[in-house]
């Protein structure tokens, strides 16, 4: 049985920003991965983009890592609750992975908060 959906709007509104971010904060990490951020290219925007991409991510990173407000776990609510509408029951293997989740997320956002910072301080070494 999963949790009752956050009533509050303060806690809705958070809900959507952790899911979010996670979202952008994957592709964020997907791209550092691929080095598309680091490809030699000189335009001046690319280097702004870092700085605020790094930043976006460490936040989120500090979303994920601190459970501020209980992000973590609205979060993980946010993705249990869409793969349940496509899965009709939970097998022992994916209560397993759910229950591993959220101390896979905090470490997951230690994670990004160093590599968000690394890539705005790369960023930011560009500007200055």
């Amino acid at each position: 049985m999963s949790e009752p959906s956050p009533t509050r709007r303060s806690e809705r509104a958070l809900a959507v920003v952790a899911h979010r971010g996670f979202n952008l904060s994957l592709l964020i990490s997907g791209a550092l991965l691929l080095g598309v951020l680091a490809l030699g290219w000189k335009p001046r925007w690319l280097d702004w983009a870092e700085l605020v991409l790094g930043f976006a991510m460490a936040a989120e990173g500090t979303l994920l890592a601190t459970n501020w407000r209980g992000a973590r776990k609205l979060a993980l609510e946010r993705l249990q609750r869409r793969r349940s509408r496509r899965q009709a029951r939970a097998s022992l293997l994916s209560r397993i992975v759910w229950r591993l989740a959220s101390p896979a997320l905090q470490l997951l956002g230690v994670a990004w908060i160093g590599a968000g910072m690394l890539t705005a301080a790369l960023g930011l070494g560009r500007i200055v």
